[in-house]
C-alpha cells in the first residue's frame, strides 16, 4: 500500500519471487482506508504530543482520496510549540495505494503465484466478514 503506483506495487511483487525460492510462500497484509474515505477533505486534530523539553507537538491531518487511481493521500502537519510560541512546521504526504481483494488475487495470480489463500486479522482460519478486517494473503511461488 505505500507504493503510489500500481506498477511499483507490481514489480514488489515481482523481486519477493527473484528471492524465492520455488514453492517459496509470501505474505502479504493490506487494509482498505475505511477511516480516510469517511472523512476525506475534512481536518483532524490529533491528540497533542508533550515533548521532554517542554514543547508540545500539535498534529493535524486531511486525506484526498483518487478513486479512478485507488489513491489516499493524506496530508499530516505537524507544528512544534514551546512557551506559546511556534517553534518549527513540518509537512508531510503520505500516499497509500490500495487494492481490492479479487483485484490483489488476480495480480498474485498474473505474477506466477498459486494456492492463493486469504484470512482475516492475521489469523488463519479466520474469514473476512468486514470491510474493515485486514486482508492477510498467502501465496506459493509457483
Amino acid at each position: 500500500m505505500l507504493l503510489e503506483k500500481r506498477t511499483a506495487a507490481v514489480s514488489a511483487l515481482q523481486a519477493f519471487a527473484r528471492h524465492l525460492e520455488p514453492q517459496g510462500r509470501i505474505f502479504i497484509d493490506l487494509e482498505l482506508p475505511i477511516e480516510d474515505f469517511k472523512t476525506e477533505n475534512i481536518v483532524k486534530q490529533l491528540p497533542l504530543i508533550d515533548c521532554p523539553d517542554g514543547s508540545i507537538i500539535l498534529l493535524q491531518s486531511t486525506s484526498r482520496i483518487d478513486w479512478l487511481n485507488q489513491l489516499n493521500t493524506t496530508v499530516i502537519r505537524y507544528q512544534k510549540w514551546k512557551d506559546s510560541k511556534l517553534v518549527a512546521t513540518e509537512l508531510q504526504n503520505l500516499s497509500l495505494h490500495w487494492f481490492g481483494r479479487d483485484e490483489f488475487i488476480m495480480c498474485l495470480r498474473e505474477n506466477g503465484y498459486k494456492d492463493i489463500s486469504l484470512c482475516a486479522n492475521y489469523t488463519d482460519s479466520l474469514k473476512l466478514t468486514s470491510y474493515k478486517d485486514t486482508l492477510c494473503f498467502s501465496a506459493v511461488l509457483a
